[in-house]
Order: structure tokens, then sequence, then C-alpha cells
């Protein structure tokens, strides 16, 4: 069965690399020097909730459930079994980073949406309305949209390409970012990298 999502507004990848780029030239310039990995879980505890008002946690949540942004309740939650299991940390990062893109991205631009609904309708009608994720197109997939700036926010394409060009492949790339080698081949295919 297909899950169902809030479409998001159309969005490019470039345009998301950017807004992931200014968060690292703000928050951790340092990461743009060499390839090194972001701190995203500093980032998470003690940066995101002062430029988003999104509040961070860590929770036991269901199985198979790894983080979750609630842009109501203004809370973003990762795993506290995923956080405690120290052979995931990659995995966890790229949560972490995620999370965070939903929470940049996603959490303003859908609690305007229902705000604008409540002023059109009453609260009865103003709920977003949900889509199978396979019928909406991937440029308007806040998945899509999260997973793309996890991937520009640990390697930023500077970096990355420069690592490349220094004789790293996925393996050197997956140790020196901290993330798994599946995610660091995804991050080729978006910046059109052949390996």
């Amino acid at each position: 069965m297909a899950r169902k999502l809030v479409p998001a507004k159309p969005r490019k990848g470039l345009d998301i690399d950017a807004t992931a780029l200014k968060i690292i030239k703000k928050f951790q310039p340092k990461v743009l020097i060499e390839p090194t990995p972001f701190n995203i879980e500093e980032f998470f505890e003690f940066d995101l909730e002062k430029v988003s008002m999104v509040k961070t946690d860590y929770r036991v949540l269901p199985t198979g459930i790894h983080g979750v942004t609630d842009s109501d309740k203004k809370v973003s939650i990762i795993s506290s079994d995923l956080m405690d299991d120290s052979s995931q940390i990659k995995f966890t990062r790229s949560t972490m980073a995620h999370e965070t893109g939903h929470v940049l991205i996603h959490v303003p631009e859908f609690r305007m949406k229902k705000a604008l609904l409540k002023s059109i309708h009453d609260n009865k009608h103003s709920s977003l309305l949900m889509y199978r994720e396979d019928d909406i197109p991937v440029f308007r997939n806040p998945e899509w949209q999260a997973w793309r700036f996890a991937g520009a926010l640990l390697m930023p394409a500077k970096t990355f390409k420069a690592a490349i060009q220094q004789g790293y492949d996925e393996y050197d790339l997956s140790n020196a970012f901290q993330v798994n080698p599946a995610f660091v081949r995804t991050r080729m295919r978006a910046l059109k990298i052949a390996f």
C-alpha cells in the first residue's frame, strides 16, 4: 500500500541545495574547506529550534519509524532507539538531516497552507489534502525534497566534488562525510557525477 503525503510546493534540487548551503555557511562553514562531517547532531540539538521555532526531541517511535516531524505541534523527533544504536550512526546522521529538511522546508509551508485554509473555511475543512506518493511528481514530493536537503547538508557539492577529484572512492566519501555508501551514490546521481 502506497503511503499518503501532502504535496509540497515544487522545488528544484539546486534550490534545495542552496537552502542547505546557507545553513552550512552560517553554522559550520569549515565543512566547505575539506571533506569533513557536518555536525548534524549539534545542529539538530542546539541550533535548529533557534532558526525554526520547532522543538527537537528523542523518543521511542513505532518500529520502522526513525524520525517524524509534526508541523502542527512544531516538533521534530528522532527515534531514541536509533540514537542509542552506535552501529547505525551513519544512518542516524542522514535521518537527522532528513528531518531537519522537513523542519526548514515543510513546516513553514504546511503551517501557512493550513492557516490559509482556516481563513477560507471553518476548522472542519482546514486539513491538508493527502495523495498517494506515486501520484505526486518527484519535485513536489516532500520526502524527496527532505532527502535532497539531507544530502546537500551532509555532503556539500563543493567539498564532495573536490574529494572525488582528489581520488576518493564511494567508501572514502562515506567515511569522510559519515554517511552510508548508498547515500553517497544518491548524492552522486543528484549532482550528475559518474563514478
